[in-house]
């Protein structure tokens, strides 16, 4: 069943977001709501008893602000487990030795503290500029790599195409290089990919597409891109931009094309993909409407894709076998 966005946005647990973050705007909820994320088994995220969960909440409130808190927190980013409805039953249970009952995280809370879990980070997170083994398309210079304020930024130092951009988590930051390359290869692939098949990485939401002329858009000037392929998610706001050729990487077509000779698209860094990384080998073959023409050439054969205003495929052109 499509999302009708027109609807007033509601949480799974049926809050308006903007009131779903106003209920952790207290210290006490955010740490009830991180202690719940810290108490981990094998099977996942236990349930606490309150006072389990009391005892690792360090906060300075009596037993009944405690309970308030909590409960503003239940069905909405905690869940109660069992039928006992009262503190006083719960440490009954628990001094009976059931452990079944409890709080524990609901859907909203564990994805919030996933998030929160996923960009925080000890020490510096930044990596000074590195290079990653690769000349520029344009201009053959050392093509380097950076970490800060959360971007990972893949360029060329002289002519300063921008071969990557991403919001990137600090845990890709290591001490091996070749780490930290295959780290974001395959997280931006994981990225790229989802928005190239229509899906928000981020909320699993359908993506709005458009075609878009880079001069129309006030993106750099020096990127050096014939169109753009826009991808926008209306449910959580996510968007990107993607070369023509990313958004055909996974097309059936390509992916055996370059596999008979020798590459593996889905596991390649996409910034060694010339084809992907930059529109060199693009072709704008009409604005009104849209159809683009992506030429992936490897060992002397090329296969020509045409897409259309949706980013559809509509011709494919192998080269003939001799």
């Amino acid at each position: 069943m499509r999302r009708d966005n027109s609807e007033e946005a509601t949480t799974y647990g049926s809050l308006a977001p903007e009131e779903a973050l106003q209920l952790v705007g207290s210290d006490v909820r955010a740490e009830i709501l991180w202690a719940l994320s810290e108490a981990r088994a094998e099977d996942g995220p236990p349930a606490l008893s309150f006072s389990e969960l009391r005892d690792r909440v360090e906060a300075d409130v009596d037993s009944s602000q405690f309970n308030y808190h909590l409960q503003e927190l239940v069905g909405h980013f905690v869940e109660r487990r069992g039928e006992s409805g009262t503190a006083d039953a719960q440490l009954v249970a628990e001094m009976a030795g059931d452990h079944g009952e409890g709080y524990a995280l609901r859907p909203e809370g564990t994805t919030l503290t996933r998030t929160i879990r996923a960009m925080t980070f000890t020490g510096d997170a930044a990596l000074d500029p590195f290079p990653v083994g690769l000349d520029c398309y344009y201009c053959g210079a050392a093509v380097e790599a950076a970490y800060g304020n959360g971007v990972f930024k893949i360029q060329c130092p002289d002519c300063e195409y921008l071969y990557d951009y991403n919001l990137t988590p600090p845990g890709v930051v290591d001490d091996d290089e070749a780490v930290v390359l295959s780290r974001v290869a395959r997280y931006n692939r994981h990225v790229r990919l989802a928005f190239a098949d229509g899906v928000c990485p981020y909320c699993a939401s359908d993506v709005e597409t458009t075609v878009q002329d880079p001069a129309d858009t006030g993106y750099p000037g020096r990127d050096k891109r014939e169109v753009l392929v826009h991808r926008s998610c209306a449910h959580c706001g996510n968007m990107d931009n993607l070369t023509a050729g990313e958004a055909v990487l996974d097309d059936p077509a390509v992916v055996s094309f370059c596999a008979e000779r020798g590459v593996n698209v889905l596991e390649t860094p996409i910034w060694e993909l010339e084809f992907a990384a930059t529109d060199r080998t693009v072709t704008v073959e009409s604005r009104d409407p849209w159809r683009v023409s992506v030429a992936v050439t490897l060992d002397g054969d090329t296969l020509a894709v045409l897409v259309d205003e949706d980013v559809d495929v509509v011709e494919r052109t192998r080269p003939s076998r001799k």
